[in-house]
């Protein structure tokens, strides 16, 4: 069966020929439509359909436009017009593109279709033979500058034998200039979004449209595909900066409008020799990781690759309770602030990616640990980290967090909201039970298992004072109740209720009872 895409603005008119005749009866099938050239297109490059039935006179890029792109990308795909009477002022320009087969619009028949078509599969069964060895040779001539790729990207193969396989398959050694360079598409290609088929079939279509161009720069290209990344070995009399950053612009404005993705590429330095672009191999390598940083359309070379430091990025302890706080007071504002001075900080560093990635997954497992008993089981902590392990890029990773500081301000506050007098009611309990003790803002905010910076603020609100005054108003209760009995002295009375300095209770004393300690006593001496 040979493709068939049916192109035009109509609905009506591709109905009309899709329904005219049996398409499988002639050896077609139907497998794509468009209703403008540009779409068509797009479509083309990622189908190849073997024939195309186009309108001429359609919005955005009309059926000429569509016939030069496809004659470009394949010069045998055959091409029937579909034309009004009035179309015919096209014909000079159709002619040159070697398309003379038209069906008027106006006076389409089943017979006419049927015939055309059939004309169409002769030429198509014809150039099947061709197509097929022609297919033979570019698999293997494929397989073989693959394997010379993979020769000149190991660094324990010897340049003897990578010399002896370029002889051996009769590529000039050392005749021209060379580069390696990178195209990174994981970005764009994300699983979420795209199917494997259909970013196995776009990654094909974009390293064939790196070929192409090389080619028409008379650049021969080794080129294989790493995932969703490609990488060439390009070899040129005339390879040069500027003719290798055209090149590049011209793929980000084609991809861009073909597919509506874009990638990000780095290449290593020209050089006169093999022996010398081999040295670069551990720079191209970092290089690829290093992308992880630099965003859609941006492209690294070793002069522009830059480095500030060799430290690691490590979050500490103080960045952990920060983030606590800001999330426990919904204060996102500052949130945002300390998650930009985070990505300031990786972007500085720009360290190995695997290794920033599994540092951040640790630093949200341990402010998630504070907030657990939150979170649901279907929305727990591996799914974030999980998420910032599979990252493209820095920024995808920055949006992980804040989605995940998201989640736990929403969760935290609604859990929050039903808990408080409980948690309130406890803290109270644990004071009452333990103030003669040393009690710190840390030790109750740990016992009722939320942040001191949290529970300053609840306490405050529920209970209209502060932990600090609270805590005193009980000690200095139970110290009344103390003084009462003349035979404890002041200073027992002052270590029993859980103050350490006398001076300093006398005057707390006075400020809570408005009397001193020897006045208070005398009262109930008399």
């Amino acid at each position: 069966m040979y493709k068939v895409m049916i192109v035009d603005d109509e609905m009506l008119v591709r109905i009309g020929v899709k329904s005219l005749i049996d398409w499988q009866e002639l050896g077609f099938e139907i497998i794509a439509e468009a209703s403008n050239g540009q779409s068509a297109f797009e479509k083309y490059v990622a189908l190849s359909p073997d024939l195309v039935i186009t309108d001429i006179k359609m919005p955005k890029q009309d059926g000429l436009w569509l016939t030069k792109k496809i004659k470009e990308y394949n010069p045998n795909t055959e091409i029937i017009f579909l034309t009004c009477y009035d179309d015919f002022s096209y014909a000079k320009e159709a002619i040159k593109l070697k398309v003379s087969d038209y069906i008027l619009k106006a006076e389409m028949e089943e017979e006419e279709l049927k015939q055309i078509l059939l004309e169409k599969k002769k030429k198509l069964d014809a150039s099947v033979g061709q197509e097929v060895n022609n297919q033979n040779n570019k698999l293997l001539m494929k397989k073989q500058q693959e394997y010379l790729l993979g020769l000149l990207l190991s660094s324990n193969r010897s340049l003897e034998l990578i010399y002896e396989e370029f002889i051996k398959v009769n590529v000039e050694w050392n005749t021209k200039r060379y580069c390696f360079i990178q195209f990174d598409f994981r970005t764009s290609l994300n699983n979420d979004k795209n199917s494997d088929y259909q970013i196995a079939n776009i990654i094909a279509a974009c390293l064939e449209l790196i070929m192409n161009k090389f080619q028409d720069e008379d650049v021969e290209v080794f080129s294989k595909q790493f995932g969703k990344s490609i990488t060439c070995f390009l070899m040129a009399q005339n390879l040069n900066e500027i003719k290798l950053q055209r090149c590049i612009d011209y793929l980000q404005s084609s991809i861009k409008q073909y597919f509506n993705i874009g990638f990000k590429s780095a290449n290593s330095p020209i050089t006169d020799t093999i022996e010398e672009t081999r040295q670069y191999l551990d720079w191209i390598f970092a290089a690829s990781d290093y992308l992880f940083y630099l965003s859609n359309g941006e492209h690294l070379t070793k002069d522009t690759m830059w480095k500030e430091d060799d430290s690691q990025f490590i979050y500490d302890t103080l960045m952990v309770k920060e983030f606590c706080k800001y999330i426990e007071e919904a204060d996102w504002e500052a949130i945002n602030k300390k998650i930009d001075e985070v990505q300031k900080i990786l972007d500085k560093h720009r360290g190995n990616s695997l290794e920033v990635k599994l540092e951040l997954s640790h630093m949200i497992n341990d402010i998630f640990k504070r907030f657990d008993i939150c979170f649901q089981e279907d929305n727990d902590v591996f799914t974030f980290q999980k998420k910032v392990i599979n990252a493209e890029e820095l920024k995808e990773v920055i949006e992980i967090i804040k989605e995940f500081v998201k989640n736990l301000i929403v969760e935290n506050s609604s859990s929050r909201a039903d808990n408080t007098e409980l948690l309130i009611k406890k803290a109270v309990q644990y004071i009452n039970d333990n103030f003669d003790k040393k009690i710190s803002l840390e030790d109750i905010a740990g016992y009722v298992g939320i942040s001191k910076y949290y529970f300053s603020v609840l306490f405050k609100k529920e209970k209209n004072i502060t932990f600090s005054s609270y805590l005193n108003s009980v000690r200095i209760d139970k110290a009344k109740q103390l003084l009462k009995n003349p035979r404890i002295t002041i200073n027992d009375v002052v270590y029993e209720v859980g103050f350490n300095d006398s001076q300093y209770f006398s005057k707390t004393f006075k400020k809570y009872v408005g009397m001193t300690v020897t006045e208070y006593r005398s009262k109930y001496e008399k």
